[in-house]
């Protein structure tokens, strides 16, 4: 038995720009990764159909052996697998029909389509996300000919008698997504970057790392992230957050003295100053003859939301990638001392900042708050308030016994594990809360910044 996989990569490439088998996906050319996948999948033979003018493709690391058919590019799909089809070896069984648009599928989703087609009844066999048919299809041998002596299409022979098609269903969305254009190009790289965890799966996964090595991010990371993250909601679209990195040590040095004397500031290999900033819309007000509203308490909550929005993305996509992240809420210390550092103009505001880096530390995840004590159903429900806090003393409690028994403490020492939530909320909170009195001259500060709030 032997598997042919057909790689076109005949196109101009005219939307993207560029020649989409050289595409450069996190250091490998998209053919590189094909070719990979491929011999992962125990693939026999690559076939692929490439213009007569179009670049030589560099040797893949690893690969099943290559062969280059050269076409004039004047035709379609449909013209360039019937020029393929001719180069088949006698001994093909399976042809696995593979577009280097689609260069993020993986060896399974190849090794399940190629099994399918060849059980009994079957001939061609396609994945199948969420509904949706995609590539790569594969096709036995005598189905496949077919385009060449009945000239129909890889679609008709899809189409023309359903009893012989096998959808394989799989969780790779790369099945259908086309690499077209720049936008495809940052999402694939994205892809590729990222954990093999699910969003959801990795928002459970969550805990404040507070110990980092001096590893940078790679070339390009933080960009990434940050691009990803400035897609998060806003409020009528006014796009009021801001982020200031800061990778110099001597910076951050002063920045985590300002922020609580905190170690991991100065240990990870970026701090990031997120912002509430009416400084643009005060920009762009006055470009059309007007002023933004610094008096306003719903600007100042939007500018907030946003800044928090934002960085609740980039939390996510931070840590999707294998990094950690805090949540520096210190940053609100000394706001005035650290907009000064930071050269903030008016009215920016240095909401919270975050490290971010890889992470050395595995600490105990605490828990939330039972789900019945935050979800409500069409009314707010008191009756279940004392249960809830029941439940966040317990996972208080059982953080705490794991934490000294695990970890040999917190930051150094022994916590009391006979405190629950309860008791940790109302220092924190309470009427004799330090750190709130510490915050008492927030709404002073705030002023100074350019925030007219009553």
């Amino acid at each position: 038995m032997t598997t042919v996989a057909i790689v076109l990569a005949a196109g101009r490439g005219q939307r993207m720009g560029a020649d989409k088998a050289l595409l450069d996906l996190n250091g490998r050319t998209a053919f590189d990764h094909v070719a990979a996948q491929c011999h992962s999948a125990g693939v026999d033979l690559l076939l692929v159909v490439r213009r007569d003018d179009a670049a030589e493709l560099p040797q893949p690391q690893a690969s099943p052996p290559v062969q280059v058919v050269r076409w004039s590019g004047d035709g379609d799909m449909a013209d360039s697998l019937r020029i393929a089809e001719s180069r088949l070896p006698a001994a093909t069984t399976t042809v696995v029909v593979l577009p280097i648009d689609h260069a993020l599928v993986t060896a399974d989703t190849l090794v399940a389509v190629a099994a399918a087609a060849q059980r009994p009844g079957a001939a061609i066999a396609l994945p199948l996300y969420r509904g949706k048919p995609g590539h790569p299809v594969a096709l036995t041998r005598a189905v496949f000919a077919e385009i060449r002596t009945s000239g129909r299409t890889l679609r008709d022979l899809v189409r023309t008698d359903q009893g012989r098609v096998t959808a394989v269903p799989t969780a790779n969305p790369w099945v259908l997504a086309d690499l077209d254009h720049q936008d495809d190009l940052r999402d694939a790289r994205a892809a590729l970057a990222a954990g093999p965890a699910c969003p959801v799966a990795q928002m459970f996964a969550h805990r404040s790392r507070r110990a980092y090595s001096s590893t940078p991010l790679a070339p390009g990371q933080l960009e990434r992230l940050v691009d990803a993250a400035r897609h998060a909601s806003t409020s009528s679209w006014i796009q009021a957050a801001t982020a200031i990195a800061v990778h110099d040590q001597a910076h951050r040095e002063h920045i985590a003295v300002l922020c609580g004397n905190q170690d991991h500031i100065r240990q990870a290999p970026v701090f990031l100053a997120i912002c509430a900033d009416l400084h643009r819309l005060g920009i762009a007000c006055q470009r059309v003859g007007d002023d933004v509203q610094t008096a306003s308490l719903e600007l100042f909550l939007q500018a907030v939301i946003d800044a928090s929005l934002f960085a609740q993305n980039l939390a996510l996509a931070a840590e999707s990638e294998g990094l950690g992240i805090c949540m520096i809420g210190g940053a609100r210390n000394h706001p005035v001392e650290l907009a000064t550092r930071l050269g903030l103009p008016p009215r920016v505001f240095v909401v919270f900042g975050m490290t971010i880096g890889h992470a050395t530390d595995e600490p105990i995840p605490r828990g939330r708050m039972p789900l019945a004590g935050i979800l409500h159903r069409d009314h707010y429900d008191t009756t279940g308030v004392d249960a809830a806090l029941d439940g966040a003393d317990a996972a208080m409690r059982r953080w705490a016994g794991r934490t000294n028994t695990e970890r040999g403490g917190y930051q150094g020492r022994l916590v009391d594990e006979s405190r629950g939530f309860r008791e940790r909320v109302a220092q924190s909170t309470g009427s004799r809360s330090r750190y709130l009195q510490s915050r008492l001259a927030l709404r002073e500060e705030l002023r100074r910044l350019g925030f007219d709030l009553g």
